[in-house]
C-alpha cells in the first residue's frame, strides 16, 4: 500500500503540469479569438450618405450642391467605446465609407448645422436640440449641415401634422428646474412629471437649448393661453413678449408650474399689465395731438407778429414751444404704435423726446449749452436760474404725462 501511495504521489506533479498547460493554452486562445473578433468588429465598415459629391458641399441658402468646399468636411465623430471624441477633427475614422449624393427620401427634410450635430461610431446621428440618435437611412452629412428626416412620435413627417413655431424647452427630456439650488434636475420615472409635455400643440416643434446669452433668468410663469403657436412667441404676466428665439420653457420640480427663462438683458422692471385696447391710449394720444395742434397755431401766430422778432422774449418762447411740440408729436407716435416700435427707432425717438421736453432748462441736455445769461434781465435771470433746480416742464404737464 505505501508503495503505491508513492507512485501515484509520484506521478502527481505530471498530471497538474499537463492541466495547467493546457488552461494556459486555452486561455490564450480565447484572448486572441477575442481579439481577433474585436479587430474584425472595429474594422466592420459603417456607410453614411454625403449630401453632394466629392468635391461639393450643400449650400442651405441655396438648397443645392455646390463646386468647392474644404478637405477637412467631416462633423465631430464620437467612438463610444474610447468615450471620447475622433481626434482628427474634419476626417473620419477608417471604418466609416461615404456613399456620394445621396439623400433621405419619402419624407420632411429639416436642416441642421454642425454645431448641433454629432455622428456616432455605429453610424447613428445625435441631435443635441432633439436629444435623439437618427439612423444613417434617414440623413445625410455635408459641410456645415446636415440633413434629416422629421419625425413626430415616430410618425411619418408626411403624414405628422406641420409644424409652424418652434419652442425651446430649457434642461431636456424627462429633466426639471430645482429652484432652490438653481439647477436641472433629471426625473426619476415614480416622477409625477415624468414623459409629460410642456407644449400639448402638435404644429409647435419642441427642441431643448437655452437662448444664446451670458446670463439667463426666470422671467415669468408661463401659461399656454399666451402661447402664440403661429410665431412661437409668449407673454408674460407683466406684459412683456418674448419672440420664439428669446426664451425657453422648463417645468419647476414641483410639477406644478412651469418657468420662461429669458435672457437678462430681455427683462425689464416689473409692469403693470395694460392691453392695446385700454380707452387711455386713444385719449392720451387724442390729447396730445390736439396739443400739438394748438402749439402749432401758437408758432404760426407768433411768426405773423413781425414786430416781436427781435425780443429776447419772444424768441425764448418760441424755442419752448417748438420743443413741447416735437416732444408731444413723438409722445403721440409711442402711444399709439404701442409695442410695434422696438430696436433702434424705439432708442431713437426716447433720446428725440428727452432733448426737446428738456430744453428750455439752463443747460441743453443734447447739446451741454448754457443759455446767455448775462443778457437777460435781472428778473428773467433770476426765473431761469430758480427753473433750472425745478423740472423743466410745469408740473401739470408732468402729472398728466405720467
Amino acid at each position: 500500500m505505501k508503495e503505491k501511495r508513492l507512485k501515484a504521489s509520484s506521478s502527481s506533479p505530471k498530471i497538474m503540469s499537463f492541466r495547467c498547460g493546457s488552461v494556459i493554452s486555452m486561455l490564450a486562445l480565447g484572448l486572441l479569438l477575442e481579439a481577433t473578433v474585436g479587430i474584425a468588429a472595429q474594422r466592420q465598415p459603417v456607410y453614411i450618405n454625403k449630401c453632394c459629391r466629392k468635391g461639393e458641399f450643400y449650400d442651405e441658402t441655396k438648397s443645392l450642391c455646390v463646386v468647392g468646399g474644404i478637405e477637412k468636411w467631416v462633423p465631430k465623430v464620437f467612438l463610444p467605446a474610447k468615450g471620447q471624441i475622433y481626434a482628427d477633427i474634419g476626417k473620419a475614422p477608417g471604418h466609416m465609407i461615404f456613399l456620394e449624393s445621396k439623400r433621405p427620401e419619402g419624407c420632411k427634410i429639416t436642416a441642421y448645422n454642425s454645431d448641433q450635430i454629432l455622428l456616432m461610431g455605429n453610424g447613428s446621428l445625435f441631435l443635441s436640440q432633439k436629444h435623439t440618435l437618427v439612423s444613417s437611412p434617414e440623413y445625410c452629412v455635408d459641410e456645415k449641415v446636415a440633413l434629416v428626416c422629421a419625425r413626430d412620435n415616430g410618425m411619418d413627417s408626411l403624414q405628422a401634422p406641420e409644424k409652424t413655431s418652434t419652442v425651446w424647452r430649457c434642461c431636456g427630456p424627462n429633466f426639471a428646474y430645482d429652484k432652490d439650488n438653481a439647477t436641472c434636475v433629471k426625473l426619476d420615472q415614480t416622477h409625477s412629471n415624468y414623459n409629460s409635455k410642456i407644449v400639448q400643440s402638435a404644429h409647435v416643434d419642441l427642441s431643448f437649448r437655452f437662448p444664446d446669452c451670458k446670463d439667463h433668468a426666470i422671467a415669468g410663469i408661463f401659461k399656454p393661453d399666451n402661447l402664440q403657436e403661429n410665431t412661437g412667441s409668449v407673454t408674460i404676466d407683466s406684459g412683456k413678449v418674448f419672440a420664439s428665439n428669446e426664451y425657453c420653457l422648463e417645468q419647476a420640480l414641483d410639477g406644478k408650474t412651469v418657468y420662461v427663462f429669458s435672457c437678462v438683458e430681455h427683462l425689464q422692471p416689473n409692469s403693470v399689465p395694460i392691453k392695446n385696447q385700454d380707452v387711455r391710449f386713444a385719449l392720451y394720444s387724442a390729447g396730445l395731438l390736439i396739443s400739438v395742434i394748438f402749439l402749432a397755431a401758437t408758432l404760426a401766430t407768433g411768426y405773423l407778429v413781425t414786430s416781436q422778432h427781435h425780443v429776447l422774449h419772444w424768441r425764448c418762447q418760441t424755442h419752448y414751444v417748438a420743443c413741447l411740440l416735437i416732444g408731444d408729436l413723438f409722445l403721440a407716435i409711442v402711444q399709439l404704435s404701442g409695442n410695434s416700435i422696438t430696436g433702434p427707432a424705439c432708442t431713437m425717438i426716447g433720446k428725440l423726446m428727452q432733448c426737446n421736453l428738456n430744453y428750455p432748462t439752463a443747460k441743453n441736455p443734447c447739446t451741454g449749452s448754457y443759455v446767455d445769461l448775462p443778457n437777460l434781465s435781472i428778473f428773467s435771470r433770476k426765473r431761469l436760474q430758480h427753473s433750472s433746480t425745478k423740472p423743466a416742464v410745469p408740473n401739470a404737464f408732468v402729472d398728466y404725462h405720467h
